[in-house]
């Protein structure tokens, strides 16, 4: 039975989500403060998180900093009533792994979080025999350019300084190293990353490559290493 952590000051809204939860199969436990629910993701065992950005104390973009900086891979769901672009980039690069907007669909909302389960399985099943989620063709550590990418670790090396990756920038590294060499397509990337239940704008994925393009030294006017497809995607050029 997956455990999730409902992080809502709204409690109606909470125990709704709850119930319907439960009905389907999930244990869920309310937590109605930012603080007190960074808190129970700190010291307790879940397999997925999902809050709103508005908490009391402290707000879920805090909550997501200070979790990432412990727990890197347990699945983030946002549900929030700020609708915007700009939020919907900050969360997912902070370490979200999907945003919701409110008012929402339940049905919706439990796919959603079925599709994340989904690939975090993956990934920790994969993780038993030091592959990532596509058996047999990566290695623990990937070298581009001047910098190692250490997966097990989640995190990038240049020179003395190190850089933790997000989930889905960890993905997306994995994804253009299965590829390397060959274009891969941002409809590819939203398919293996996101998943199929998730939509998001090509802009969340240009952006995310920008981050991983600083933390692996491949910046300037002409990235060397990760390289855009204009109306494509982007290429992975060994070396």
């Amino acid at each position: 039975m997956a455990r999730v952590l409902i992080i809502e000051e709204d409690k109606n809204s909470a125990m709704a989500i709850k119930d319907s939860l439960e009905f389907e199969g999930f244990e869920a436990i309310i937590s109605l403060t930012g603080k007190d629910g960074l808190n129970r993701s700190l010291n307790e065992t879940y397999d997925l998180i999902m809050m709103e950005i508005l908490l009391p104390e402290i707000d879920g973009y805090e909550v997501i900093r200070e979790l990432r900086k412990v727990k890197k891979d347990i699945p983030v769901i946002i549900l929030s009533a700020k609708n915007n672009d700009e939020d919907k980039v900050f969360a997912l690069n902070l370490g979200a792994d999907d945003y919701v907007t409110k008012p929402f669909s339940m049905m919706e909302l439990i796919a959603r979080i079925r599709a994340q389960l989904r690939r975090v399985n993956l990934l920790r099943g994969s993780a038993v025999s030091h592959v990532g989620p596509y058996p047999g063709y990566e290695p623990v550590t990937i070298k581009i350019g001047n910098s190692l990418v250490y997966l097990d670790k989640m995190i990038s090396k240049l020179n003395d300084d190190e850089f933790p990756l997000t989930p889905k920038e960890l993905g997306i590294i994995r994804l253009l190293y299965k590829n390397r060499g060959k274009v891969v397509g941002r409809d590819m990337m939203m398919k293996e990353i996101w998943g199929e239940e998730v939509y998001v704008t090509e802009r969340v994925i240009d952006t995310n490559v920008v981050s991983i393009r600083k933390k692996i030294g491949d910046t300037g006017r002409r990235a060397k290493y990760i390289k855009t497809v204009f109306g494509v995607g982007y290429k992975l050029i060994e070396g």
